[in-house]
C-alpha cells in the first residue's frame, strides 16, 4: 500500500527551538515503511530560501520519495514573496504552499493572507493551513470566507483543528468542497468520525513532524477501517491532491539506503573463504626442511641471542601440528614434546642446538 506522508516539517526551527534532518525523515520513512512525504520548513527557519533548496536536493536523490511544500514568512514585500513561490513551484518542482498563522502570525483574512492565497491560484497548486493552536487566526472557521471567496484553490487545513475545534474544521469542509483536512494531533476516534462524515477522499494523513510518523501511523492502523478507506486516506487523497508522480509502495522492499550528498559507486564486499580450508597440514619432510633452515639461521644470527635460547626469527616461527601413527606431535624451533610419553633423551636429540656468538 502507498503511504504518503502529507504534511512533515524540514530543518531548524528557532520559533520552537528545534530542527528535524535528513536522517530524522528517511530514517521514520524506512522504519514506518512510507512510501513519499511532503516538506516544508519551519515558521522559525533561520533562511528558509536555503531551506527549500535542501528539500529540493532532497527530492533529487530520493526520486519519488521527498517532495516540496513552500513554506516562507508573507509579511515580507509582496513582489519578494511572489518571487520565491514561482522559483519553488516552477524551477524546484513544489507541489504546494503553506499558510502558516501561527509560526507567521498571519490572519488568512487580512492582506498578507491573501498573497498566499493569490500566490497558489497564480501557480495552480494547493494551499496548506495551519489550524488548531494558535487563535483567533488558527481557527478553521478563519479560512471559510477564503474557501469560497478562491472556490478553484484546493485548501488543506493542516490538523483539523487539533481537537481543538475539530467540529469547526469538519463544519468548514462540509460548506466547501474544495476543502480538505489533514488529521496529525487528531484522536483517533476524531480522525474515524471525519472520515465517516466526509468519506475518505477529504481526508490525509500526516505527522507533522518524522518523530510522530509512528504514532500518527499507528492511530490510522487501529481504527479498524476497511481496506478501502486505508488505501485513500493513507496515501491516494494526497496524491491526487498535489499530483504527485513516480511514487511506488515500499512495504515489500529494502529500507531506501541514506544517500550521501556526492554518492559514489556501490562495492560488493565477498566473504573471505575460511582458513581452515585454505591451509593443509605440512608433511614430515616439510618439517625436517624448516628445522634446518631453522638452525641455520640460529647459527648465523650475530647478537641477537645468548647461550641457550633461541633467536628473535625462530621465536616468531608458528607451531605445527601433524599426524602420524595416531599421535599428535607438537613442535617448535625449540622442542619437539610427543603426547605419548616422549623420553627426555628424544626431546634433547630433537632441540636444534644455538650456539652463542663468539
Amino acid at each position: 500500500m502507498i503511504i504518503v506522508d502529507a504534511y512533515c516539517h524540514f530543518g531548524e526551527c528557532r520559533v520552537y527551538d528545534t530542527s528535524d534532518g535528513e536522517y530524522d525523515v528517511i530514517g521514520a520513512l524506512n522504519s514506518n515503511k512510507v512510501s513519499a512525504v511532503l516538506l516544508l520548513p519551519f515558521p522559525g527557519a533561520p533562511n528558509p530560501v536555503a531551506v527549500h533548496d535542501s528539500i529540493a536536493n532532497l527530492g533529487v536523490r530520493y526520486p519519488g520519495r521527498i517532495f516540496g511544500l513552500v513554506n516562507c514568512n508573507p509579511h515580507v514585500h509582496r513582489d519578494l514573496y511572489h518571487r520565491e513561490v514561482e522559483r519553488c513551484v516552477r524551477d524546484l518542482g513544489f507541489v504546494g504552499i503553506t499558510l502558516d498563522t501561527f509560526g507567521h502570525a498571519v490572519n488568512p483574512n487580512g492582506q498578507d493572507g491573501q498573497t498566499v492565497f493569490e500566490a497558489a491560484r497564480e501557480m495552480g497548486v494547493p494551499v496548506i493551513v495551519h489550524t488548531g493552536t494558535g487563535v483567533p487566526f488558527a481557527s478553521p472557521t478563519r479560512i471559510l470566507p477564503r474557501a469560497k471567496e478562491y472556490n478553484d484553490v484546493k485548501i488543506v487545513l493542516a490538523h483539523a483543528g487539533a481537537g481543538y475545534s475539530i467540529y469547526d474544521a469538519y463544519v468548514v469542509a462540509k460548506e466547501a468542497f474544495n476543502v480538505y483536512l489533514e488529521t496529525s494531533g487528531c484522536r483517533g476516534d476524531e480522525i474515524k468520525w471525519l472520515i465517516d462524515e466526509l468519506g475518505p477522499s477529504r481526508i490525509l494523513f500526516g505527522s507533522d513532524r518524522a518523530v510522530n510518523q509512528a504514532t500518527e501511523l499507528a492511530k490510522y492502523r487501529a481504527l479498524g477501517l476497511y481496506q478501502f478507506q486505508q488505501y485513500q486516506v493513507l496515501g491516494q487523497t494526497a496524491t491526487d491532491l498535489f499530483g504527485l508522480h513516480g511514487i511506488s509502495d515500499v512495504s515489500e522492499v529494502p529500507p531506501t539506503p541514506i544517500v550521501e550528498a556526492i554518492s559514489e559507486p556501490a562495492m560488493t564486499q565477498t566473504a573471505e573463504p575460511a582458513i581452515e580450508s585454505t591451509i593443509e597440514a605440512p608433511t614430515k619432510a616439510e618439517i625436517e626442511t624448516s628445522r634446518s633452515a631453522d638452525e641455520v639461521t640460529a647459527g648465523t644470527a650475530e647478537g641477537t641471542a645468548r647461550a641457550g635460547e633461541p633467536t628473535l626469527a625462530a621465536s616468531h616461527q608458528p607451531h605445527k601440528v601433524v599426524e602420524e601413527s595416531s599421535e599428535t606431535v607438537t613442535e617448535s624451533p625449540e622442542t619437539v614434546t610427543e603426547s605419548h610419553g616422549t623420553t627426555a633423551e628424544h626431546a634433547a636429540e630433537e632441540t636444534p642446538k644455538v650456539e652463542s656468538p663468539a
